[in-house]
C-alpha cells in the first residue's frame, strides 16, 4: 500500500500510512549519518563547522533570555546528531543528555560526550524516563518531529519529562510556508522540494505548528527563523531547485553571510532571525514553549 500525503486537524501535512517504526529506526541506525543523508554529511569544512557552532549558540543565547542560565540546568536532547547543540550546553557547564539511534555523529563530532549520550530507539528510551519518573529543565527536539510516525504522542510523551516551569524548544522544517506557495504560484518552482518520504514524515508551518502545540498543551513563547535560505529561489542565478548544480554555492552563500554577521554581533543577528520568525520566513523555524498548565 502506498503512501498519500493528507492534511491533518491541525494544518500540518503528513504521510499514511506511515513506514513501520521497525523499518525507520534501521533506516536511521544504518544509513542516515554514515552516508550523509539528510541534511548530515560525512564531513564539513571549518566554515560549516563554524556556522553548525554558531546556530547552537544562538539556540543558547536565546535560551538564556527566557531562564535564568546562571543555574546548572538539567538539559536533554531528543534526537541529538552530531552534538552541536549538546556540546553548547554541556560548555556553558550544565547537566547534558542526548539520544539518538546512531552514535555515529556524536563519535566523529564530539566523542567527548559518549559519556553523556544514549544510542537506541530514542521513543522507547522516553517512555522509560517517564516510568523512572525523569524530569529535565530543558527539553530539546530539534529536526526530529518531521521524522516521526506520531507528532502529537511525542509531544503527550516530552510533557511527561517537563516540570512545570521547565522549557521545550522544537527545531522543525519550515514547510508548506507562505513563501514556498509564493515559490509555486510564481512558478519560480516546478515541484515540491520539501517533500522526502521516509525521511520526512509530517510537513509544519508556522501557523500548524503552533495550533498542534496549542492543542497538545503547550504554550508558545517565541518563534526564531534560521536563514531563510529559499529566499534565493527568487533569484534565477541561484534557484538550486530548478538547477540542483546552484545548491553548494548556495548553501555556502548562507554559511559564510551568518558567520560574518555574526562576528559584527549575535544578539542582533538573533533579533533578526527572531523578526524573520515571527513572519514564518526561514528554512527552519525553532518553537520555544511552556507547558500549559
Amino acid at each position: 500500500m502506498s503512501s498519500k500525503l493528507i492534511k491533518s486537524k491541525y494544518g500540518f501535512y503528513h504521510y499514511s500510512p506511515p513506514p513501520s517504526e521497525e523499518e525507520l529506526q534501521q533506516y536511521y541506525a544504518e544509513k542516515y549519518y554514515q552516508q550523509g543523508f539528510g541534511s548530515y554529511a560525512v564531513s564539513y569544512t571549518n566554515e560549516e563547522i563554524e556556522y553548525f557552532r554558531l546556530k547552537a549558540q544562538l539556540i543558547y543565547l536565546k535560551t538564556s533570555q527566557i531562564l535564568d542560565m546562571e543555574k546548572t540546568k538539567s538539559f536533554i536532547d531528543i534526537g541529538s546528531g552530531e552534538g552541536w547543540v549538546l556540546n553548547a550546553f554541556q560548555e556553558k557547564g550544565h547537566n547534558v543528555l542526548g539520544m539518538d539511534f546512531s552514535k555515529y555523529g556524536i563519535e566523529k563530532f564530539h566523542p567527548h560526550l559518549l559519556n553523556d549520550f544514549e544510542q537506541g530507539n530514542v521513543y522507547k528510551k522516553l517512555e522509560q524516563k517517564i516510568r523512572d519518573g525523569q524530569k529535565y529543565n530543558i527539553v530539546l527536539l530539534a529536526n526530529v518531529i518531521e521524522h516521526v510516525v506520531d507528532p502529537v504522542g511525542l509531544l503527550q510523551n516530552i510533557k511527561q519529562i517537563m516540570l512545570s516551569d521547565s522549557l521545550l524548544i522544537i527545531v522543525a522544517p519550515n514547510d508548506f510556508s507562505s513563501l514556498h506557495e509564493h515559490l509555486l504560484s510564481h512558478q519560480f518552482i516546478s515541484k515540491k522540494f520539501w517533500l522526502c518520504y521516509p525521511d520526512h514524515l509530517s510537513y509544519f508551518n508556522k501557523e500548524s505548528m503552533i495550533n498542534l502545540l496549542r492543542d497538545t498543551g503547550f504554550n508558545p513563547t517565541s518563534v526564531v527563523a534560521d536563514n531563510p535560505i529559499d529566499l534565493n529561489l527568487l533569484n534565477d542565478n541561484s534557484n538550486y531547485i530548478e538547477d540542483p548544480k546552484k545548491g553548494k554555492k548556495t548553501h555556502y552563500f548562507r554559511v559564510r553571510n551568518d558567520n560574518f554577521l555574526a562576528g559584527i554581533d549575535k544578539l542582533k543577528l538573533l533579533q533578526i532571525y527572531e523578526i524573520l520568525g515571527s513572519m514564518g520566513v526561514g528554512r527552519d523555524l525553532t518553537y520555544y514553549c511552556f507547558v500549559d498548565r
